[in-house]
């Protein structure tokens, strides 16, 4: 399964964490696309900290809807590879007590927009974000694209949409 549109007017906004297993680091990808599958947005992120898979993506989530309000996105479908994250935001089951603060905040700051959804996808179609979220392992902390696409980001879209 590849990557599917949002319906007009949402935005969809894949996010994962990745953690290199051999040292420690974490980092996160962030890509925000329209109906059209066109990049708005994309972010990589070196974290700097060592957390496990679900804090990751709890902070990923978090701290992506932010970056959504700052662009002024108000319509946005987010989607992750992570179904116990996916589940707690959508209160199907209670979430673990380790990111429960967190998204108590994610859960806050979806009140700030016109239309928030949050659904699960398989690694297969949150290829891309799984892409940016390795890219810090390449000696990069932080780099945002906005309207715009790097070339190994343009190279991993080619594959990534289904209409």
């Amino acid at each position: 399964m590849t990557w599917s549109p949002p319906p007009r007017p949402f935005f969809k906004i894949n996010v994962d964490g990745v953690v290199d297993k051999v040292t420690g680091r974490t980092g996160v990808g962030v890509i925000v696309r329209d109906e059209l599958g066109r990049v708005e947005a994309a972010i990589c992120r070196n974290l700097g900290a060592p957390f496990g898979a679900i804090e990751i993506e709890s902070k990923a989530i978090n701290a992506r809807l932010l970056f959504a309000q700052d662009i002024g996105i108000r319509d946005i479908m987010v989607e992750s590879d992570c179904l116990i994250m996916i589940q707690a935001l959508n209160g199907t089951s209670a979430p673990p007590s380790v990111v429960s603060t967190v998204i108590q905040g994610i859960m806050d700051l979806s009140k700030g927009f016109h239309r928030v959804e949050f659904s699960h996808v398989k690694r297969q179609g949150n290829r891309l974000a799984h892409v940016l979220a390795k890219h810090v392992f390449g000696n990069v902390d932080f780099i945002a694209w906005i309207e715009e696409t790097s070339c190994f980001l343009e190279q991993a879209l080619v594959h990534d949409v289904t209409f």
